[in-house]
């Protein structure tokens, strides 16, 4: 079974296999549920990382900041200015 990126692994392929057969063992709510878990996380990291280059950084503000990262290129200048708004005055 190879993955279905090209991204550099040091997990042994044996390894890989059992770590997907467990994920498959499990039923799609617990699936599902790790799934919301992971982004959880993730978006959880996110707001810190952004917290620790903004000592005095807002809440909106934090929330504008991540959707500059997590959606660079999906937004045109006008759009973003109407978001930063938003945000900044919640």
């Amino acid at each position: 079974m190879q993955p279905a990126y090209n991204l550099p692994s040091d997990t042994p392929m044996h390894i890989m296999k059992m770590q997907v057969s467990i994920v498959l063992q499990k039923t799609l709510l617990e699936r599902l549920q790790m799934c919301a878990d992971m982004t959880e996380f993730s978006l959880d990291m996110l707001k810190r990382q952004i917290k620790a280059k903004h000592k005095d950084i807002t809440d909106g503000r934090i929330k504008f900041e991540m959707i500059k990262l997590l959606y660079p290129d999906c937004f045109t200048e006008e759009e973003m200015v109407r978001i930063a708004e938003y945000f900044v005055n919640l």
